[in-house]
């Protein structure tokens, strides 16, 4: 499995990052790409044991990134791994695995929200969150997933543009399967304010995807969750708030969107 690292000033984590890929059988070709970055991540990855291949673009731009750590690449499964992911060899493997098989074209791991150091408002939101229908039928937000050459062939090249690189795959790859043996924690952003930042991107994302990856919630689905007792009312009105801001100021903001990497939910 060859696998394109995209990091952006990921100096103080890409060694670790290149320690679990090179704790898996699966991993062959690794691709470093540092994009715009402004400390010494080419050169730590330059320096690992692994010796990856490490490119380096002097713009920010994740698509970008992507793009060329791809065309560097020759085999399959192919791997696309943010470098801040905290995936280990054996999960890594599994991913492959299951990529390989022919009944399916993508494979991703299960995700787990980590609240630790979260404000009580973040963890309001999660609560509802983590019971939407289209969280559960979407594989975006792990910052890893897994093509075979012919899901590979219709994504890439990726569009100059585009933002949410795992919610394109969600939404454009139908036959993916979730590996509960491979689980990525995702940390869940510490104060309000962070948290409409990434819902911000989010939002600015999944307006450019191709083919949106289902109806999107709705305020009848979220009101649902009161009704049926899964929620409280706390609950619903931070999620709305949260949500009512984040779109507000996607549809406000214009021109190019960065990585925009959120360091409250960093330790």
């Amino acid at each position: 499995m060859d696998v394109v690292v995209p990091a952006h000033n990921e100096e103080a984590g890409i060694s670790a990052c290149l320690d679990r890929l090179a704790e898996s059988t699966a991993v062959g070709k690794v691709v470093v790409v540092a994009n715009g970055c402004a400390d010494r991540t080419a050169e730590v990855a330059r320096a690992h044991s692994s010796a990856p291949d490490v490119v380096v673009l002097g713009t920010a731009g994740k698509a970008a990134a992507l793009n060329a750590g791809d065309a560097r690449c020759t085999g399959f499964p192919r791997a696309y791994l943010d470098a801040d992911v905290e995936l280990g060899g054996r999960a890594l493997d599994a991913l492959a695995a299951a990529a390989a098989r022919p009944e399916f074209e993508a494979a991703v791991p299960a995700a787990r929200i980590d609240l630790t150091g979260a404000s009580w408002a973040v963890r309001r939101y999660y609560a509802v969150w983590q019971r939407l229908p289209a969280v559960h039928r979407s594989s975006a937000g792990r910052g890893v997933y897994v093509l075979d050459a012919r899901a590979h062939d219709r994504l890439f090249p990726l569009p100059g543009d585009l933002i949410s690189d795992d919610g394109h795959v969600s939404a454009s790859i139908e036959r993916r399967v979730v590996v509960p043996e491979a689980v990525v924690t995702v940390r869940a952003p510490r104060d309000l304010g962070s948290l409409v930042r990434r819902r911000q991107r989010v939002h600015s994302g999944n307006a450019r995807l191709v083919r949106a990856a289902g109806p999107p919630t709705g305020v009848r689905t979220v009101v649902g969750l009161l009704r049926d007792r899964q929620a409280y009312m706390a609950d619903v009105a931070v999620f709305l708030a949260v949500t009512i801001a984040a779109r507000a100021m996607a549809n406000l903001r214009r021109g190019p969107i960065d990585w925009g990497t959120d360091h409250s939910s960093r330790g």
